[in-house]
């Protein structure tokens, strides 16, 4: 008999390889041109152990680009966590994301469209690809250091922040002239202007 944390395992390599070939196949041919069919015979699986892992090409994209995102996110928050002050943690947090976004720009319109479909639903257990979690530590800091307001939980303000963030990325994708790096800069001043402690 199968051990449950084997076939676990075994589960997550098998999805880690599919989109792993999916990511090299979307840079080669462009993500449109791409079929799950393609997918599927490069990735030497058939195609019911493709749509057993991944129902539709988007998901194969986002767990690829959550799997970036977790690997990314260690070392990019203890930068963060290095600077002083939520207002240069998260302007640092935002600065990195936006590069990030710029490398990745190919894939951010698909991919936002089906988080937008899915939302409120983790992907097959696994963790969402969002920075809630990391605004909510950020946040939670800056209210024991007096930074940012008590009257509302940290949760509930990450998610406004989050909103805004949102806001200025769909700002971005819709107009290649903008600089998202300066979109989020604004995100972050109008979140901080509602958001501070008061005197």
């Amino acid at each position: 008999m199968i051990r449950p944390d084997r076939l676990s395992r075994k589960r997550k390599q098998t999805r880690d390889h599919i989109a792993a070939v999916a990511h090299a196949l979307f840079e080669r041919h462009g993500y449109e041109a791409v079929s799950m069919e393609q997918i599927a015979a490069e990735a030497d699986v058939a195609r019911g152990t493709l749509y057993n892992h991944f129902p539709v090409k988007e998901a194969v994209l986002a767990h690829w680009m959550h799997a970036e995102l977790a690997r990314d996110l260690v070392p990019l928050m203890q930068g963060v966590l290095s600077r002083t002050g939520f207002a240069s943690r998260l302007a640092g947090l935002f600065q990195a994301s936006a590069r990030w976004w710029d490398a990745h720009r190919q894939f951010a319109a698909p991919y936002i469209r089906y988080r937008f479909q899915d939302v409120g639903r983790a992907e097959d257990g696994q963790p969402s690809s969002d920075m809630v979690g990391a605004y909510v530590r950020l946040i939670a800091d800056a209210q024991d250091a007096g930074e940012i307001r008590r009257d509302a939980p940290a949760g509930q303000l990450a998610r406004y922040l989050h909103f805004l963030y949102l806001c200025a990325l769909m700002t971005w994708l819709g107009d290649a002239g903008i600089s998202l790096e300066e979109e989020l800069a604004q995100a972050l001043d109008f979140f901080l202007a509602g958001a501070a402690a008061q005197a």
